[in-house]
């Protein structure tokens, strides 16, 4: 069980994006697509910047180490003891070089001014070797949890970003295209859900849940997944709830979301579907469950097998993978106080999947919970 209950995880309304100015590295090739930066690129030695290129590094974002004492990285100000500075190893994504896009690698965490996504930003801004995004529908509520990570040493920042606006999400897509050149690392979080006692209409809460969790998430990775660059992370949130829900399902409707070769528009029509046969109060004797929450994270977990599928066969050589995961019950404002695990446990699990490191094949199209691959 999961997140059972109300509220959207994720807070928002225009593209207000803080990012760091561009810095510029050797074109990749095709024998070569992580190029470390050309020395020109590097800071010279001397003035408190002395700086050696120490050879691949291990995580999928940069095939180069820069290592040394207080290394300048354009003034970043990100990380480090100082603005602009930068005491650790480095990783340089190898892109073509462009004067306004940035070489630096770069996440985004959709719906996570607060609980999971929260938490899986503030993790990511401690193991990523990049630019991390925290989004919100809201930017009010945005910046105000960028401020708070931020009093606590840590360099978020923040786009603006509704799943459930087309626009919002084609700017973020387009942002992302001329500051970066891409996206390596996408977290999929944002989601609602009705409190158990809820006296909406259960066939408005199917339409309003389904809107958000499945068809808003699609709409994301529509227009994402075709910018993730090679060796790309990507982790739907999802919920064991999919998995109890899927079991309450008729025999057809689970062979159907059991087969390993539905199509993204089967998966839509079924999606579809089962909002139109709550509307027409039939829904139960179609073979559906009676919980709008649980085939909503039915529809992700399928769209994940679908989509790990389909970077198989058109980039399997891109090495990205995909997955969907369960975080657990969280104490959130949508799973409620009683949860046993804490926001930054439920973190552990999607940040694990979004830092899989460059020489993994897997987990790739999978479930997973507690780190571990479950069956589906």
């Amino acid at each position: 069980m999961e997140n059972k209950q109300p509220q959207m995880a994720d807070p928002g309304t225009h593209p207000a994006a803080s990012s760091p100015p561009a810095t510029r590295g050797k074109a990749p090739t095709a024998t070569d697509p992580f190029p470390g930066p050309p020395a020109a690129a590097l800071p010279a030695a001397g003035g408190g910047a002395s700086a050696a290129i120490l050879g691949p590094c291990a995580c999928p974002w940069g095939a180069w180490s820069v290592a040394g004492r207080q290394v300048n990285l354009l003034q970043r100000g990100a990380r480090g003891p100082g603005a602009g500075t930068q005491s650790q190893s480095y990783c340089h994504f190898g892109v073509r070089s462009e004067r306004t896009m940035s070489s630096v690698p770069v996440a985004v965490v959709t719906g996570s001014n607060k609980g999971i996504g929260f938490e899986i930003v503030r993790a990511m801004c401690k193991q990523f070797p990049g630019d991390v995004y925290l989004t919100a529908r809201d930017p009010g509520r945005g910046q105000e949890a960028v401020a708070k990570l931020q009093e606590e040493g840590l360099h978020p920042l923040f786009h603006q970003l509704d799943i459930d606006d087309p626009q919002s999400i084609r700017a973020l897509r387009d942002f992302l295209k001329q500051k970066y050149g891409g996206l390596n690392v996408l977290v999929n979080n944002a989601a609602i859900a009705f409190k158990v006692n809820d006296q909406t209409p259960f066939a408005v809460q199917a339409e309003v849940t389904l809107k958000t969790n499945f068809f808003g998430t699609r709409n994301i990775c529509t227009e994402l997944l075709p910018i993730m660059k090679p060796y790309g992370r990507v982790v739907n949130v999802s919920s064991m709830a999919s998995s109890s829900a899927l079991g309450r399902c008729s025999q057809e409707l689970q062979k159907k979301f059991r087969s390993d070769t539905i199509t993204e528009e089967e998966l839509v029509e079924l999606m579809t579907k089962f909002v139109e046969d709550t509307k027409k109060n039939v829904h139960e004797k179609e073979g559906w469950p009676n919980t709008a929450y649980g085939v909503s994270k039915i529809g992700v977990t399928v769209l994940s097998r679908i989509q790990a599928r389909m970077f198989n066969e058109k980039r399997k050589g891109d090495h990205i993978l995909l997955n969907a995961c369960c975080p657990g019950w969280v104490r959130t404002d949508m799973a409620g106080p009683k949860a046993p695990k804490s926001p930054e446990e439920g973190a552990e699990t999607p940040v694990y999947l979004a830092l899989l490191p460059s020489d993994a094949d897997g987990p790739h199209g999978q479930f997973v919970r507690e780190k571990t691959v479950q069956t589906w």
